[in-house]
């Protein structure tokens, strides 16, 4: 069965198109309305982009998939049953065109109401999932009864709850209580490891309260190259952060940290245009700046760590062929919402064997700018490639601790 996309699905499929590998099928009607959207002023920036990255990837791929040029006679099987003819009606008389000449079977996908109806009375019809809400948190929260823990105690070596590799499991009995914090290995289940980071700039640094969540940041910085940190603004994503970076760099564990900055301004925020000085005083005057002056007590020791070269700050726009290797780095990259698929695979790609890295930001509601969106988004798209591999550990955070106006600001 070949797969026929209309114009719809595959603005929808515009990251994930090529990924399997698995050649298609599309009509010239579709790439004629490509065009269009790329200019039109009538259409939303989100999918002008999308119109404008789907030809790229497709002209880098032009050997994956077929075009059948529309021609007027095709359109003899529509006419039999008196529709009006469309774009749309072009493009399903395309694909009845394709299946007869080639004598296959056609599935067709659309993401048109309409044109899912029509397609019907032809073919068997999908579409592209419209919600690609991924709900990976990095870790099982869940209630067992009797049964369930003694299944889960008596084969440790079995991956009876389907976690994947250095996925979290919050084990709670039927009273809603914790009982156990657990971690699967890829062979069985361990109890988390970890112990609190001192450091000369934030002191002790442990989990707030005794945030559970928390509690697996920690074991998964001790235990693994790479950290994702999600969640919303006041969970401690950069506390958490710099908080062990700061303690590797104290003890001499690693002999720098080089955060990654892409300095996007706020979203619906007012721009301030151009700030004058070097790059690194360009960039302690933005976002990042202020993030590191506020957790270090001031912009004169954020300076002395920049002078002796303890911190590095690097604009994602300088990073092509950067490679830390052999330079015993802690890498952090932050606000990492604010990164496209691109951008996030390039940063990541710079990380040498020696070094680590932990990601914080949040994807679900602190994007910038639009070009970051949905599917498009490099943390969602680093989450998903590295998950379950035996480097990555990740934590969504859950509990607001910076402030009772912070957690009831975030119900705006």
């Amino acid at each position: 069965m070949v797969k026929f996309y209309d114009t719809s699905a595959l603005l929808k499929k515009v990251d994930t198109l090529f990924e399997t590998g698995e050649k298609f099928v599309i009509s010239s009607v579709t790439l004629d309305e490509l065009e269009n959207i790329k200019t039109a002023s009538n259409k939303d920036a989100d999918i002008k982009y999308s119109a404008r990255k789907l030809l790229r990837e497709m002209d880098s791929h032009i050997n994956d998939f077929d075009i059948v040029l529309f021609e007027d006679r095709m359109l003899k099987p529509i006419i039999k049953i008196h529709l009006s003819i469309t774009n749309d009606i072009k493009i399903l008389s395309c694909a009845i065109n394709y299946a007869k000449k080639n004598n296959v079977e056609i599935e067709f996908v659309t993401n048109d109401l309409i044109l899912k109806v029509l397609a019907r009375m032809f073919f068997k019809v999908t579409s592209v999932d419209e919600d690609e809400q991924d709900d990976y948190v990095g870790y099982l929260d869940m209630r067992l009864n009797d049964d369930q823990m003694n299944d889960l105690y008596s084969n440790p070596n079995k991956n009876i709850f389907n976690l994947k590799v250095n996925q979290y499991f919050i084990v709670r009995n039927e009273a809603n209580e914790i009982v156990d914090r657990l971690v699967w290995t890829g062979e069985t289940y361990r109890n988390l490891q970890f112990n609190n980071f001192n450091s000369k700039w934030f002191g002790e640094v442990k989990p707030l309260k005794g945030d559970v969540y928390q509690q697996l940041v920690f074991d998964s910085l001790s235990n693994n190259k790479i950290t994702m940190i999600k969640g919303p603004a006041g969970t401690g994503k950069t506390y958490l952060a710099l908080g062990y970076l700061l303690h590797k760099l104290d003890k001499g564990k690693i002999d720098k940290i080089i955060i990654f900055c892409n300095t996007v301004a706020t979203k619906n925020s007012a721009k301030l245009g151009f700030y004058p000085g070097t790059r690194d005083e360009k960039l302690l005057d933005s976002q990042i700046g202020n993030l590191l002056s506020s957790k270090l007590g001031g912009r004169i020791e954020v300076e002395r760590l920049i002078l002796e070269e303890k911190i590095i700050l690097l604009p994602l726009s300088d990073i092509r062929g950067y490679d830390t290797t052999g330079m015993s780095a802690g890498i952090y990259i932050s606000e990492a919402q604010n990164l496209d698929i691109s951008l996030m695979k390039l940063a990541l790609q710079r990380i040498g064997k020696d070094s680590i890295c932990i990601i914080d930001g949040d994807a679900k509601t602190q994007v910038d700018d639009i070009n970051f969106a949905g599917a498009n988004n490099g943390m969602r798209r680093a989450s998903k490639i590295f998950r379950d591999t035996d480097v990555y550990g990740e934590v969504e955070l859950k509990n607001i601790h910076r402030s009772k106006i912070a957690r009831i600001a975030e119900k705006m």
